[in-house]
């Protein structure tokens, strides 16, 4: 079965293999985005993250089973920002030292350092992005969302993960062992 429903023409599943949920990122219009189509499929068999254009593509797959955990947590973006604001305020400092006419010099460094101001404020008081980890041994799968649109699909694809996971176990005949503490 191929993936081009989810904007991955060339990915396809394994013979026999079928996609129970999946939550894919589309445009305004609800098709997959062609600039950088990012899917989260839960098969009978595994987890299978695709990301990124058919040049650039990363695929990141787990088995049901070896699925031990899932992490939903709030990820902040790096220190980019305050490495830009900090640019921003050499810049000024630059462009206020070496600019002649005094209106210029205070207009273009008060610009600049307000945008660096800017960026360590918006870093500050923006929330991260939820994102769910899944663990699987040493791999992890992260699924970074947007809390209002996709919170539901993301707690439903963890529902029918431990689902599929409990219906396979009991099918294998896979004791669930309980230690007490």
């Amino acid at each position: 079965m191929e993936l081009t429903e989810f904007g991955f023409k060339d990915v396809r599943l394994l013979e026999g293999e079928n996609i129970a949920f999946a939550i894919n990122v589309a445009d305004p219009a609800g098709r997959p985005s062609s600039k950088f189509p990012e899917a989260l499929l839960l098969t009978d068999t595994r987890v299978i993250h695709l990301s990124g254009p058919q040049k650039n593509r990363r695929a990141v797959m787990a088995a049901v089973a070896d699925i031990g955990a899932v992490e939903i947590t709030s990820n902040r973006r790096g220190v980019a920002a305050y490495l830009w604001a900090a640019l921003a305020f050499v810049l000024a400092a630059v462009l206020f030292g070496t600019m002649e006419n005094s209106a210029v010099r205070l207009g273009a460094s008060s610009i600049v350092l307000l945008m660096g101001v800017y960026l360590i404020v918006s870093q500050l008081t923006e929330p991260g992005r939820p994102t769910a980890i899944f663990k699987a041994g040493n791999t992890e799968i992260s699924w970074s969302y947007v809390a209002d649109d996709n919170s539901d699909d993301v707690n439903s694809f963890i529902s029918r993960l431990f689902q599929i996971k409990a219906s396979a176990e009991s099918k294998n005949g896979a004791q669930r062992t309980f230690a007490p503490r």
